[in-house]
């Protein structure tokens, strides 16, 4: 079972960080940045690392870009600021032997080196619709060939870079389970990644809340009005307590039209090309 990396950074001039990640096996390494180049670096454990600059921006962009040039049977979502746990591809490659039925497989990323902190089930469990929207990019691995078949790839309208810049990782699995590939939870810790600062000043909720809101619509469509007023209500007591139940599902309300406002300007514009 070949498994590779598949990993987003920007503006790198060189590349020691891939030594911090403890790679354990061959990886692709898109860069963006201001200057065209490809190089290959070969790391003291012997893993060959494919590195790929490129002038585009945004996250979903760089993950498309690797969808495209990715080999490996799985492929390991990663980003430049992780570093993974001892045993990690021992984890993977039996959990793709114990599900062979799984298209993407999810594990965990901890906050703390010394414990398991991003457990949300304890024992193996299918992902559905209704639970992939707590799902972080770096938990995410798949199955190269089922990506490819079924034609999924990541959003270019949402994520890092774009206007809305969270989400893309659970409409990706959204749209997989549209197209009825399987998704398997298994409550093992392969990485270790900083933890993410909390917006809690009102412009950042705001915006929090309508990046959400334009995520929501592409995870959820239809159901968006259930699932934003379920989300809202999760988060009241701990991050929301400051605004209303109603201003919130506006902010989040306001995200779907813009996102669908966008959609629409790209469709106008495609037809008159």
């Amino acid at each position: 079972m070949k498994i590779e990396h598949i990993i987003s950074t920007m503006n790198r001039t060189e590349y020691s960080f891939l030594y911090q990640m403890n790679l354990q096996t061959n990886g692709v390494v898109v860069n963006q940045t201001d200057k065209l180049d490809n190089k290959e670096y070969i790391l003291d454990n012997g893993c060959k690392i494919k590195t790929i600059s490129v002038l585009e921006r945004g996250l979903s962009r760089s993950r498309n870009r690797l969808l495209e040039e990715a080999t490996g049977e799985i492929c390991i979502v990663g980003d430049d600021d992780v570093e993974y746990m001892p045993g990690y591809l021992e984890i993977i490659s039996n959990a793709y032997e114990k599900y062979p039925d799984a298209d993407i497989i999810v594990f965990q990323f901890t906050h703390d080196k010394n414990r398991e902190t991003r457990s949300r089930y304890k024992k193996d469990k299918r992902y559905h619709l209704w639970n992939i929207s707590k799902v972080a990019s770096v938990e995410i691995t798949f199955k190269k060939k089922s990506i490819d078949v079924a034609g999924i790839c990541f959003n270019n309208k949402i994520g890092l870079g774009t206007k809305f810049p969270s989400g893309e990782e659970n409409a990706f699995l959204a749209d997989a389970l549209r197209a009825g590939l399987k998704i398997y939870h298994i409550p093992k810790t392969i990485c270790y990644a900083v933890e993410a600062h909390t917006i809690k000043d009102a412009p950042g909720l705001k915006k929090y809340l309508i990046t959400k809101g334009a995520a929501y619509y592409c995870i959820y469509k239809k159901l968006f009005g259930l699932y934003a007023l379920a989300f809202i209500l999760l988060k009241k007591k701990k991050m929301l307590s400051e605004i209303s139940i109603r201003q919130a599902m506006n902010y989040m309300r306001k995200g779907k039209q813009e996102y669908r406002r966008m959609n629409d300007v790209s469709k106008y514009n495609n037809t008159n090309i």
